[in-house]
């Protein structure tokens, strides 16, 4: 197969399917090599001219095909390698049988139903059941599910499938049989089946309206005690849900499971949701604040979905960011909820400058709504995910989150139980207020993030600053923008406040002067980036300092005191040296006195990293930031080793729980960690030693590890050598373990050549590809090295997952994005590289659109 090769999907091409399936009795017999499978289905014509009936299935071995009981004569079908037709059915409706066998143990795609650790397990989304059995494969087909599963107890002692244990049989002889029932109806990506020798542990939540709900969390023996935070997380997101948009769970039963082997985080199959054990097991011990945290949202992500997903669900793949960005949002306005909304805006917001931005501009840039398509897996994009939260965000800024709340509550009510697209969740929103939203469909249309200048000028007649602001790709697609601002004079006193809605490509802001002199105010445009655009505003490096200190919105007052060190990396650019640091020193030093909260005061004083940097001054000179950066780093660990000491030492003494307070204190107590080890001198690389030594929590070993490596400590060794004598029985903390060791630092393919040959190692399992490989793409200084080495080493590690697993091959090929950026010969030798996976003889579909997308970039 060509990068060309595969057959596009377009938005424009889309019609119902003429037939659908509005129920299907299922039967698995189990067998790790040779399941067989067989599916009975109402099959009904819903198009007035009856037309031929196409069955999706792939990777499957064709046993029988019946229609209302007899068997099909051959010429009556035809089984190809994408599915069976039928070019001629009997009649409008009827009832097909048909059989097939798979090979779970030999599936290492990790897509329909598949072999991960003891268990058989299923991931269905987007297009993964044709894989298990023939069936119409597409969202819009919903069916209500009856599930047989049948298979040796001794292999098989648990048999979970999704709705509610209807029947539970075991033999003489060693079978055991459950049927499973699901009342609601759903498309097939949101079947799942899970069978194996796990470990049930139970827990309840009573609803609003008095009903209990069994909660049961699945895992392999040894893991019982890792699944309290997860029932936690579970119980907040139900009453959260509730509480805010006054939903209630619809089943008396919701189950997870735990599983080792996923390529994905989660997966919200209806009642049973299928987790990646990494966001599911977590004790203070084995898991990080950051662990703990991505837990909380991502359990509160996959059981928000049960209604934004499920029960309302999607009329076509195209359509995905409908259930995703929706999704996302609710999961971080929860996570806002539960934690620090300051906080967590920063990092959303970070997340989306350092991954969604460039993906936006870049050769994988695309509107959050595809217009077309080779393969749907390709299409779970931090575009569709992150860029499409954002313009739900904008949606309640837009119409205020009370409406919000409502327009949700009513487009939940007015399509259940449908599958729908983006328009009908507008339409919702613009019913709620009685009025259209002028251009915000638009955003779901365009590609790249939206560029507004503003440009500054004062008029003597009417003493005002005038602030004009244009949209400077808004002809096509002019958008609706939401503009949190402020005014502060020059002192930082907060004057006013103001949301306007920018609709069209430009506004107008007129400002009075500060005085008859026409001293020009402080404006703060976009706080909190309350819309997903990138800001082209030459504010004074004075102004900065102001709203770096000063700003009454703490995500504006940080990302302030970022722009002000993204300058000072480009003038230092400019000069051939580093430029004069004092202003960047004055306002980390003002930061001390402040008292603010603890989490936060550790995000304000985080350095940005080499990508941050990059991205931001447009500059992909990367051993040139290093150096710049390190020169940063120990100008401002010089001037306040005092306070950073004084920083570690007041909160040293932490409890390993999750608290706000004793977060806050970790977190801080490791950023001032951070510093102290860039001291020339390196006077603290043995209290690193020692923290990782005596550490309560991984936050804080973990920490310490991770410092000691990117410095290059002469300690790094035995840093690395304790944190594997300690962990090396735990597979997950390992991740972190391997990814470490390359994530900064320059020749890091050459530690990745020695780690990948650790017995602990396995190419095939995700978690351990993406804490190689990914985590050694991510760092510029040896994926973008001159010699052109790091991209050699992982495309030779793309050519053998192309074989494995063509999912995480795509993935990790997408990394190459940014090569075109890069300096001297480098786009070149990037081009060979990537040449020569797509001559691959056997290029999987996944693989072969991303390659030939990247391609035509350079």
């Amino acid at each position: 197969m060509t990068p060309s090769s595969s057959p596009i999907h377009k938005l424009e091409d889309y019609k119902p399917s003429p037939w659908f399936t509005p129920s299907v009795e299922l039967r698995f017999d189990l067998d790790l090599h040779l399941t067989v499978v067989r599916a009975e289905y109402e099959v009904v014509l819903q198009t007035p001219k009856k037309e031929p009936l196409f069955l999706n299935g792939e990777s499957l071995n064709f046993l029988s095909i019946r229609i209302d009981g007899a068997i099909l004569d051959p010429n009556e079908y035809q089984v190809t390698p994408l599915g069976i037709l039928i070019p001629d059915p009997p009649k409008d409706k009827f009832k097909l049988i048909v059989e097939n066998r798979i090979n779970p143990a030999t599936n290492t795609s990790l897509e329909g139903l598949y072999k991960s650790g003891s268990m058989l397990c299923t991931q269905n989304e987007p297009e993964g059941f044709r894989k298990i059995v023939y069936s119409i494969d597409r969202p819009d087909n919903m069916m209500q599910f009856r599930v047989t599963i049948s298979g040796d107890v001794s292999l098989f002692p648990v048999m979970l499938s999704n709705g509610n244990l209807v029947s539970e049989n075991q033999f003489t002889e060693g079978k055991k049989e459950v049927i499973w029932e699901d009342p609601y109806p759903k498309p097939s990506y949101l079947f799942a089946l899970v069978a194996g020798e796990l470990e049930e542990t139970k827990d309840s939540f009573i609803t609003k309206s008095g009903r209990e709900v069994t909660l049961k969390i699945f895992v392999e023996k040894g893991n019982e005690e890792k699944v309290g935070f997860a029932f936690d997380s579970l119980k907040k997101a139900m009453k959260w849900d509730e509480d805010t948009f006054g939903l209630e769970y619809d089943l008396d039963l919701f189950m997870i499971v735990a599983v080792e082997d996923f390529n994905m985080g989660a997966m919200e199959n209806k009642g049973l949701n299928l987790f990646n054990a990494k966001l599911v097991l977590a004790d203070k011990k084995s898991a990080t604040d950051e662990s703990f945290e991505a837990i909380l949202a991502v359990i509160a992500h996959e059981y928000f979905h049960n209604w934004t997903g499920n029960r309302v669900t999607l009329r076509n793949w195209f359509n995905l960011t409908l259930k995703e960005g929706l999704t996302v949002f609710r999961d971080q306005w929860f996570t806002e909820d539960m934690t620090d909304p300051a906080v967590k805006r920063i990092k959303d917001v970070l997340f989306l400058k350092e991954f969604q931005f460039p993906e936006d501009q870049g050769p994988m840039s695309h509107p959050i709504l595809p217009k077309s398509y080779k393969e749907m897996n390709n299409f779970y994009t931090v575009t569709v995910y992150e860029k499409g939260a954002e313009v739900i965000r904008l949606v309640s800024e837009l119409i205020g989150r009370d409406h919000f709340k409502k327009g949700l509550k009513h487009y939940l009510s007015k399509y259940d139980g449908q599958g729908v697209t983006f328009e009908e969740f507008v339409s919702s929103m613009e019913e709620v207020v009685g009025h259209s939203i002028p251009n915000l469909r638009n955003w779901y249309h365009r590609s790249g993030t939206p560029l507004v200048s503003v440009k500054e000028s004062y008029s003597e007649e009417s003493n005002e600053w005038i602030f004009d602001l244009v949209d400077t790709g808004g002809v096509e697609y002019p958008l609706v923008f939401s503009n949190s601002l402020a005014v502060f004079n020059r002192e930082g006193s907060l004057l006013k406040e103001e949301k306007r809605i920018m609709t069209g490509d430009r506004d107008q802001i007129r400002v009075s002067a500060l005085d008859s002199m026409g001293t020009k105010p402080i404006v703060s445009f976009f706080r909190s980036l309350s819309s997903p655009i990138r800001l082209d505003y030459k504010q004074s490096e004075e102004e900065t300092i102001v709203l770096a200190k000063m700003e009454t919105d703490g995500v504006s007052r940080f990302f302030s005191l970022q722009n002000l060190i993204f300058d000072w990396f480009r003038k230092s650019l400019v000069l051939g040296k580093a430029e004069d640091f004092s202003t960047v020193l004055e306002t980390i030093g003002d930061s001390f006195g402040r008292g603010w909260d603890k989490t936060y005061h550790s995000f304000y004083l985080s350095f940005p990293g080499l990508t941050q940097i990059s991205e931001n001054i447009g500059c992909y000179e990367f051993q040139k930031l290093a150096d710049l950066r390190k020169e940063a780093i120990q100008k401002i660990v010089t001037t306040f080793t005092n306070q950073f000491q004084l920083l570690f030492e007041e909160n040293r003494k932490t409890i390993p729980i999750q608290t706000k307070e004793e977060i806050g204190k970790r977190r801080l107590k490791n950023i001032a960690l951070y510093y102290l080890l860039y001291d020339p001198d390196k006077k603290f690389e043995k209290l690193a030693v020692m923290e990782q030594r005596e550490a309560k929590h991984m936050s804080e070993e973990v920490s310490a590890m991770k410092y000691l490596l990117e410095v290059d400590s002469k300690e790094k060794g035995n840093a690395v050598n304790l944190f594997f004598e300690k962990w090396k029985h735990d597979s997950l903390v390992l991740d972190v373990w391997f990814a470490s060791q390359v994530a900064s630092g320059e020749d890091r393919s050459k530690t990745a050549e020695e780690l990948e040959k650790h017995p602990q190692f396995n190419i095939r399992n995700p978690n351990k590809v993406r804490s190689l490989y990914f985590s050694l793409a991510r760092n510029p200084l040896s994926f973008h090295k001159e010699d052109g080495s790091g991209y050699f080493f992982i495309a030779e590690r793309i050519k053998r997952l192309n074989e494995i697993n063509p999912q995480m091959a795509a993935a990790l090929t997408k990394l190459f994005s940014p090569v075109s950026k890069q300096k001297g010969n480098l786009p070149k030798i990037a081009k060979k590289e990537l040449e020569s996976i797509s001559s691959l003889p056997n290029l999987s579909k996944e693989l072969g659109e991303i390659v030939g997308t990247i391609l035509n970039s350079l």
